[in-house]
């Protein structure tokens, strides 16, 4: 089998750093997209320094043949709810779907084949909240740009995140109704990130065709929980 060569958008992120290491661990290149350095890059890893402020239509990215899409901005625990003032809205909508799909169609120029993006748990375009409603509009944008494996990751709240005490509430909030949350509303769980990059990686990995959903039963399913 040839090497893959993977690019990672949003790579010193939460989720983005984790799905970075771990695909050091296996065979192939990955390319991590950043605006900073990064320090101690795992093996068989390189970093590409870009200004995601700039026009990204004259962004010439080299050739990959999977792509990760986690790159978010930085949020508290009540505007992932759905509170979130103008200002933010503009900011947050400029990164996270701006930003992402316009590297995603650039990728797909540079010989990609297949994407994983990094959604939520209750994407909807058509959603009231407006963070559920970006991650379902960079969901639909996705869809158009013609990748044969399209892989979208659909966790609850990801827990050990920040020191932070919104964050540290929310973490407090999952556990507690985790087990609560049986049959249908099963997918709402939180999840720990141990849980979720290899996961991802393995999956982007099977280059399954089509449209494909993953939400916390996937996960702990193959994780065996």
């Amino acid at each position: 089998m040839p090497r893959k060569t993977s690019l990672v958008v949003g790579s010193t992120g939460f989720v983005g750093s984790k799905i970075v290491k771990s695909l050091s661990e296996v065979e192939g290149e990955t390319i991590a997209l950043t605006r900073r350095s990064i320090n101690d890059l795992p093996k068989n890893t390189k970093e590409l320094l870009i200004k995601f402020d700039d026009d990204l239509s004259n962004l010439i990215l080299p050739e990959c043949d999977h792509i990760y899409l986690s790159l978010g901005h930085d949020l508290y625990y009540w505007n992932v709810m759905g509170f979130m003032e103008e200002d933010l809205k503009q900011s947050f909508y400029e990164v996270d779907y701006v930003y992402q799909t316009s590297i995603a169609r650039k990728a797909k120029e540079s010989g990609a084949n297949v994407i994983s993006f990094i959604s939520a748990v209750g994407a909807n375009a058509n959603s009231s909240n407006y963070y559920l409603k970006i991650k379902g509009e960079v969901e639909e944008e996705i869809k158009k740009i013609g990748f044969k494996s399209v892989n979208f990751f659909q966790p609850g709240h990801i827990m050990g995140n920040k020191f932070r005490a919104d964050i540290l509430f929310a973490d407090a909030v999952s556990i507690f109704f985790n087990p609560f949350l049986i049959g249908d509303f099963r997918k709402f769980r939180s999840i720990s990130i141990r849980d979720l990059p290899q996961f991802v990686v393995n999956k982007t990995n099977e280059e399954k065709e089509g449209i494909n959903y993953y939400d916390y039963n996937s996960i702990v399913r193959r994780n065996n929980y």
